[in-house]
């Protein structure tokens, strides 16, 4: 064991060459009782101390920093021998090598370095101290002269095999790390690169705590490109590097020349060793993921499973069921993925209708968990990667089971067996009580199916807006699409018996259009129930739960979500919420790219899935007097309109130019408050949430 680390540091052989000469600077020798100072910087990556022992001493030496920046320690031996290393995980600003017996009588040295993770702080002054006891003084804990490891505990069943043990620990390298992505296009490519320790290094976050940083963001949203040979690096500096699985990502972000495919290699290069390039070939908006492993002797693998992100199962769905162990509604179990196990597969048992709630944890490592739900033919009736934004935990909340018997848990990673992230897990399984009626357990089945059920006497009204515009609601309960109204619930304030829902659906006979939907829940009437009102929607397609959601209104509140059917039969779910208008939308980082528009000159735009809004701007003079029209010219957009004034305030909106008649938008005649630009904010129907999309006209008069 001792040999292999002392394979592991490249840098200790190098460092001999001078260590006779640092032994006799002043400073640089350790005596028992007589602490010692030295300075890490970008010049001394490094500092290397003598001191002379005896055979059966027992040696230990603490390294302490007032600034709490976490520092590594490695003794050897005369010859350069390893004979035992520390690392200050628990970032304390003090590492210790406890109770090591010294082999035999001479002279050894001390290495002290920054760990991984503080590259961005330039210079820490440190102080070492030496203690060497007589044999048999030695203390019961002993440093163990190997890397960290974290192997958490299994339950539920779960293999525990050699190849599933997390090594969570560090390297020392003295040329560092980097990882470069290179095309060669105008288009707008991204590289993330994940470690194992959990940091992301994005162009979002482009310095994570175990010492990576991103260069810039070439050919960033097309604005400012090159073709020739643009490059995206990920750099660790010299010094501690964590060991383990790297994942790397890359996005086709933008295509900045026409939609074309783009070839591209990433090539991670380790103490300056490079590994195999990977190269591969992106278009646009796909993902591609890959990643490599740091072992602990410094070299480095490249992981032949590798592609572009998709939806599928990480096995097939007959190997999973086949393989998945049991658990308990109301129980959790703790688990772990790793390259060789990136997934891990459980089997509950389930009542028609009962409302389950899945939750996947992560405890150590990397890991960015995924979860799938399966029944029991082992069609994927619900996903999660993340749930919610900045949070990578996964989470299927309230899922409404279909029918009685076996279902599948599948509790898996980002990008599933290409994924890179490892790390252990908790997951848990739990139920709630429901008391649907019968009516709700005898609903016709559809190829298109909305569910909305609360807990209250509350009147919810459910929508549902098709492809082509045309709304089923309880006083349209048909529309020509085949959307039908099967139940509404608490309808004018009629009393319930048991929960409430309502239900919209489409016919098996009858397959909903391609093309943008809309879901609205309008809170219309407490019915003199004050109790708070929570409701559950859920939307289904082709068998699979495409979106759910819980939300808690108010009176008058109207809650929007939006999917999208595609030609080849998939489903895009949208974010969903209370619908708050202007203050959904980020526009104030679009400013800069917002249009100038004038009285002699309307504007043409488009609303789509991607572009929820477009910004305008015009100078005026206070007491102006000015009209704002934006109307549909195709597809089924409901124009929305907004207008901000110089001082940052919303001076006037207007969602449909004549109620219930005209669904265009009109600021009319208005008498402008205050000098200087405004600025419109064109959109559709629930802002952020809205799912009407199409082209328009925006005209301004003054």
């Amino acid at each position: 064991m001792l040999s292999k680390i002392a394979r592991l540091l490249p840098l200790i052989a190098l460092l001999l060459v001078t260590l006779p000469a640092l032994a006799q600077e002043g400073g640089r020798v350790l005596a028992p009782g007589t602490p010692v100072s030295g300075i890490l910087n970008e010049s001394a990556i490094v500092q290397v101390y003598t001191l002379e022992g005896q055979a059966n001493q027992v040696l230990s030496v603490l390294a302490s920093n007032e600034i709490g920046v976490p520092l590594a320690l490695i003794l050897t031996d005369a010859s350069g021998n390893a004979l035992a290393q520390v690392v200050d995980t628990e970032v304390t600003g003090t590492s210790t090598l406890s109770g090591i017996t010294l082999p035999e009588d001479g002279l050894y040295y001390v290495t002290v370095f920054k760990a991984g993770g503080v590259q961005s702080v330039s210079e820490v002054t440190f102080t070492l101290a030496l203690t060497l006891d007589a044999a048999g003084t030695q203390p019961a804990a002993t440093a163990e002269p190997t890397t960290e490891a974290v192997t958490p505990e299994a339950t539920g069943e779960q293999p525990a095999t050699a190849e599933a043990t997390l090594d969570f620990g560090q390297v020392v390298t003295t040329s560092g790390m980097q990882i470069s992505l290179t095309w060669n296009s105008t288009d707008d490519l991204d590289l993330e690169v994940r470690d194992p320790v959990g940091g992301s290094l994005y162009w979002e976050t482009p310095t994570v705590a175990s010492g990576g940083a991103l260069s810039g963001n070439i050919n960033q949203g097309c604005e400012v490109t090159t073709a020739q040979s643009p490059t995206e690096s990920a750099t660790w500096s010299p010094g501690g590097v964590p060991t383990g699985s790297y994942e790397v990502i890359v996005y086709f972000q933008e295509s900045c020349a026409g939609n074309n495919p783009v070839t591209f290699t990433v090539t991670p290069t380790i103490d300056g060793v490079a590994l195999t390039p990977i190269e591969a070939t992106l278009l646009p908006t796909q993902t591609f993921v890959g990643s490599f492993r740091i072992a602990g002797d410094g070299s480095g693998t490249i992981n032949p499973l590798r592609g572009v992100v998709s939806d599928d199962l990480p096995a097939s769905a007959a190997e999973i069921i086949a393989g998945a162990q049991p658990i308990e509604l109301g129980a959790f179990v703790n688990g772990q993925i790793t390259t060789s196990q990136p997934y891990q597969a459980y089997r509950f048992s389930a009542a028609a209708n009962d409302l389950v709630t899945i939750s996947m944890n992560a405890d150590t490592g990397s890991l960015d968990p995924f979860l799938f739900l399966l029944d029991a033919a082992g069609n994927i009736i619900g996903t999660n990667d993340d749930l919610g934004v900045g949070a990578t935990d996964s989470l299927i909340s309230n899922a409404l089971l279909p029918a009685a018997g076996d279902y599948t848990i599948v509790a898996s990673r980002y990008a599933k067996a290409l994924g890179g992230t490892e790390g252990a897990y908790t997951l848990s399984l739990n139920t709630q009580a429901t008391d649907l009626p019968e009516a709700f357990l005898n609903l016709p089945r559809g190829l298109l199916e909305v569910r909305l059920l609360w807990n209250s006497n509350a009147d919810l009204q459910l929508l549902v807006r098709d492809s082509s515009g045309n709304a089923v609601f309880d006083d349209s309960p048909t529309i020509r699409s085949g959307g039908t109204l099967a139940a509404a619930g608490n309808v004018n304030c009629t009393v319930p018996t048991g929960t409430p829902f309502s239900y919209i659906y489409w016919p098996t006979n009858t397959p909903p259009r391609p093309g943008s939907y809309e879901v609205e829940v309008w809170f219309q009437n407490e019915c003199n129930d004050p109790a708070p009102v929570s409701f559950n929607l859920y939307v289904t397609y082709n068998g699979r739960e495409i979106f759910s959601d819980t939300a808690q209104p108010l009176v008058g509140d109207r809650y929007l979500t939006s999917f999208t059917i595609q030609a080849d039969g998939t489903a895009l779910p949208s974010e969903g919420g209370i619908i708050t208008g202007i203050d959904s939308l980020n526009y104030q980082s679009e400013l800069e790219n917002a249009l100038p528009i004038s009285a002699t000159e309307p504007r043409n735009g488009s609303i789509t899935f991607d572009n929820k809004f477009d910004l305008y701007v015009f100078s005026a003079d206070a007491g102006s007097q000015v009209s704002i029209s934006m109307n549909n010219t195709s597809g089924t957009l409901d124009p929305t309109l907004y207008l901000i004034g110089p001082s940052g305030i919303l001076v006037a909106e207007n969602d449909d130019a004549v109620a219930g008649e005209n669904t265009n938008s009109l600021i009319a005649d208005l008498t402008l408050p205050e000098s200087g630009q405004y600025i419109i904010i064109a959109t559709h129907f629930g802002a952020l949430y809205g799912g009407t999309t199409g082209t328009y006209t925006l005209t301004l008069s003054q």
